[in-house]
């Protein structure tokens, strides 16, 4: 089973919080069951107030592109987390970092770090 870390400004180990995830729990079921700041979010995937920056640990394991939905892809867009050519491609590259919606993200079995 894979690893969700959690780490949040001013990235100190104090501030780092690991944990095993739950398969289908998104990020931020996740961050709201933990001491992480769970942003306030509409939970829809609407407001894009709870947009994280995704790292895979293990490159062998992750995926090489993702294919965001539509609407995700929007609201990241317009929150400037996409570029124009992010945004007009059909997807874009998981590395080195990828922008997500935490209230999108569903957990799998895969080690990830998870930036505010």
């Amino acid at each position: 089973m894979g690893n969700v870390m959690f780490i949040a400004p001013p990235f100190d180990a104090e501030r780092v919080i690991r944990l095993e995830p739950r398969r289908g729990a998104t990020l931020l079921a996740l961050a709201r069951e933990v001491p992480w700041p769970a942003h306030k979010t509409c939970g829809q995937g609407l407001c894009g107030a709870c947009a994280v920056k995704i790292v895979y640990r293990d490159r062998k394991r992750a995926p090489a592109r993702i294919a965001l939905s539509p609407d995700e892809k929007t609201v990241l867009y317009q929150a400037g987390k996409l570029t124009d050519a992010e945004y007009r491609a059909p997807d874009i590259p998981a590395h080195p970092a990828l922008w997500r919606l935490a209230c999108q993200y569903v957990v799998e079995d895969e080690d990830i770090l998870v930036f505010a």
